[in-house]
């Protein structure tokens, strides 16, 4: 008994310290992913928005009920979206859109619309 030189222990707690590690790595490997998923999720109702505010900004502009400088608010559930429109000439309208999501993240944007041409002549985001 004297002459044991006790290989068990120190190889037990190598195992366990090589699990430990792949634990760690894998549940690191979980949290980025799923902080990536957010965030995709995020940027994806932030373009939803974007698209509903420019495509009600166009409905305003086409009903040629636009005053020369006007602003429209709304919320919804997954954020809210705002624009402003401002004629610049009797057919040349600029836009200025924001967006925003519940967790925060702000899009803002401005295009101009030339309604004698129906299209759009500038789209810049900032």
């Amino acid at each position: 008994m004297r002459n044991e030189k006790g290989f068990i222990f120190p190889t037990t707690l190598g195992v366990i310290l090589f699990c430990l590690f792949i634990v760690a790595y894998i549940s690191s490997v979980l949290i980025s992913e799923k902080q990536f998923y957010s965030e995709t999720k995020q940027y994806y109702i932030l373009e939803n928005l974007m698209q509903l505010a420019v495509d009600q900004s166009l409905l305003e502009i086409k009903s040629q009920s636009a005053t020369p400088i006007m602003s429209y608010q709304s919320n919804t559930i997954n954020g809210s979206l705002s624009y402003e429109i401002k004629k610049l000439s009797p057919s040349i309208y600029e836009v200025h859109l924001t967006c925003k999501t519940i967790r925060n993240k702000v899009n803002k944007a401005r295009y101009q619309f030339d309604l004698s041409k129906n299209e759009m002549i500038l789209w810049s985001e900032y």
